[in-house]
Formats: structure tokens, C-alpha cells, sequence
């Protein structure tokens, strides 16, 4: 019965993550964040996706180039400044600056168009708490499941870097120390594993395919190692390689283990592995660009992400490998495996089509 139990779980877990996205392709956004104080005044670059900006704000017509898109934010400038003053605010000691638009560009990162804004903040003073809040592409606004916003600052003698988030909406110049802000890095590579449903299933489908503990953690450790080094070759800007391109073949990667395990082809299994999980690397680094120059900060906050993403893994690996065990010792070990499998590469076949040929 125990057994039973655990089968239906596993096979209720696997399509209920699957339907999340089937059903809605998940959103997630990335934003950057340049903030420098001089005086009275502090200076905000803030860098968003067009393609989101252009849903929470009325843009006009959809933009086909960059200097379409140039144009259309442009003409959206009181838009633009009507949306931010509300949703990126700086405050000195609880008064809030005023704030100003006075540039708008359109720039590209990890090959998509993004809306570069100019803001400039004139201060009640320069010495002083300085307080920031952000609230942009809120859950309200339904234009986007997940955003996260890397910000790198400098206030007088503080500077650093601090991430807002869902939970994370303020932040107090001085407040922040390198432990505060390893474990912001650290919180955002777990939700990053986590809520990232293709990794999920693909870690799935390394544990289905797995016979021992042994051998799981040969391919986990494979794959830790590859997605480790393009993750921090990407984010240290040693390659790029397109969302279009990354997208679609890590979809593929889900289906093409599964279907390994459905034809016990599992002899290759550690360099498949490797190779898939330097594609899923650079998923992992999609969601966090830093543009500053390496420095043993910069490299600090690198560490700690990847290692919240090898937290949420192995967070993973205790909720669904204790099932799958279980499983494997019932009568129905062999249809039950065979049909989460199944399950897996359904969805992972699903996401390919739909990322390929649909977007």
C-alpha cells in the first residue's frame, strides 16, 4: 500500500509540475540595477526586457527592430516616468528624492532587447540612510510569473551588489555586509533550480534512470560539474550563446534521457549527462547577468548562487529519490518507473516542440 502511495505521489508530483507550464509558459525576467550617488543626486540605471516592459506599459504598436522600439520609448517617456515613480524609489533618511526620466535607449543582453532608463534623483541632502525600494513587474501586474532585479551600488564609501526579489522589495545603503549578500545569491540560485521546471524534470529523469545511490551520484556530480563551468564562464563573460538556441535543446535534453531510460540505452550515461548540463548552465545563467568588473565580491556572489542552485538539487534529491526507491521494490517496480518516465519525456518532447517551433 506504502508502495502504491508513493507511485501515485510521484506520478501526481510529475504531472503537476508539468502542467504549470504546459498550461502557461512561465516568465521569468531578469532586471539590472546601476546605482550611484554624487551629492545630492544619484543617478539610476535600470535595465528591464522591452518585451515585458511592453506589457505593464502601453508601448504602442509591437516593435519589430531596435530602433522601432527605440522610438516607441521615446514617445512613452510620461508613461514611462508615471509607472516608475511609484515602483523604483529612493529615500534619504525616510524622505523620498525626486525623481526624473532623462534618457531612454534600447540595449541587448543575453540576446534579447532591453529597455535601458536613465532616472536621476535629486536628494533632500547627501550625508544620510539612503533607502531603496522596488516594486517593478509586481505580482498584481500579471505580466510576468517570476522577476528578479541584480543591482550594483555605490554611495559614498558603501557600494556592493543586493537582489530584489518577490520577497526582497528594500534595501538600506550599509545595511548589507558579503554574508547578507552571499545569502540573497545563495536564496536566488535555490528558487532558480527550483521553480525552473525543465531543470526539475531533468534531474527527475536522472534519478529515474538511476539503479543505485552509487550510480545517481556519479551522474549528479557530472552534471554539477558542467553546469558549473559554463555558468561561470558565461557569467564571467567568457561565452554567450543565445536564450533561442539554449531553450529548446534543454527541453530536448529532458526527453532524450527519459526516453534513454525507456531503452535502457543508459551505457553513455556520465558523458550525456555532461554534455546536457553544460547546456543547462547556461540556463542557469540567464537569470543573473553582472556587469561589473571580477573582484573577489563579484566572485563570492557567483559561488553562493551556484551553490543555492547545488542546495535546491540536493533538496530535490531528498524528496523524490526516497520515492523512487520505494517504488523499485513493489511487485509494479518496472510499469511504474516505466510510466513516470514516460511522463517525464511527454513533457520534456512538449516543451521542445513549444519552444522551437512556437515562439
Amino acid at each position: 500500500m506504502r508502495r502504491l502511495v508513493a507511485f501515485s505521489g510521484l506520478v501526481l508530483l510529475l504531472f503537476s509540475l508539468g502542467a504549470t507550464t504546459a498550461s502557461a509558459h512561465v516568465i521569468a525576467s531578469t532586471g539590472y540595477s546601476t546605482v550611484r550617488q554624487t551629492g545630492s543626486q544619484v543617478t539610476y540605471q535600470l535595465s528591464l526586457e522591452y518585451a515585458v516592459l511592453a506589457r505593464a506599459v502601453d508601448l504602442g504598436a509591437p516593435a519589430t527592430d531596435d530602433g522601432q522600439r527605440a522610438q516607441a520609448l521615446d514617445a512613452a517617456k510620461p508613461k514611462l516616468e508615471e509607472y516608475l515613480h511609484d515602483r523604483v524609489v529612493v529615500s534619504l533618511d525616510g524622505a523620498a528624492c525626486e525623481p526624473a526620466l532623462k534618457s531612454t535607449s534600447v540595449g541587448q543582453r543575453a540576446e534579447k532587447p532591453y529597455a535601458d532608463l536613465g532616472l536621476i534623483y535629486s536628494c533632500p541632502g547627501d550625508t544620510g540612510r539612503f533607502q531603496l525600494r522596488y516594486d517593478v513587474f509586481a505580482d498584481a501586474e500579471a505580466v510576468a510569473d517570476d522577476h528578479t532585479n541584480v543591482v550594483e551600488y555605490s554611495f559614498g564609501d558603501e557600494s556592493g551588489r543586493t537582489v530584489f526579489n518577490r520577497s526582497q522589495h528594500n534595501f538600506t545603503v550599509g545595511d548589507n555586509t558579503l554574508a547578507s549578500s552571499s545569502l540573497q545569491f545563495g536564496k536566488m540560485g535555490v528558487e532558480h533550480i527550483l521553480l525552473g521546471l525543465d531543470h526539475v524534470l531533468f534531474v527527475v529523469a536522472l534519478i529515474l534512470g538511476a539503479t543505485t545511490f552509487r550510480s545517481l551520484l556519479q551522474v549528479i556530480s557530472m552534471f554539477t560539474v558542467a553546469h558549473s563551468v559554463t555558468l561561470v564562464s558565461t557569467l564571467l563573460g567568457g561565452i554567450s550563446v543565445p536564450a533561442v538556441i539554449v531553450e529548446p535543446l534543454i527541453a530536448l535534453s529532458i526527453a532524450f534521457v527519459a526516453v534513454e531510460n525507456l531503452l535502457g540505452s543508459t551505457r553513455h550515461r556520465l558523458p550525456v549527462v555532461f554534455g546536457f548540463g553544460l547546456l543547462h548552465g547556461l540556463g542557469f545563467a540567464g537569470s543573473l547577468r553582472i556587469t561589473d568588473q571580477v573582484s573577489p565580491e563579484l566572485l563570492v556572489s557567483l559561488l553562493s548562487f551556484n551553490l543555492g542552485i547545488e542546495t535546491g538539487q540536493a533538496m530535490l534529491l531528498v524528496a523524490v529519490f526516497p520515492l523512487v526507491l520505494l517504488i523499485r521494490r513493489s511487485r509494479l517496480a518496472v510499469p511504474a518507473v516505466r510510466t513516470a518516465t514516460g511522463v517525464v519525456a511527454a513533457f520534456g518532447l512538449f516543451w521542445f516542440v513549444e519552444r522551437f517551433f512556437l515562439t
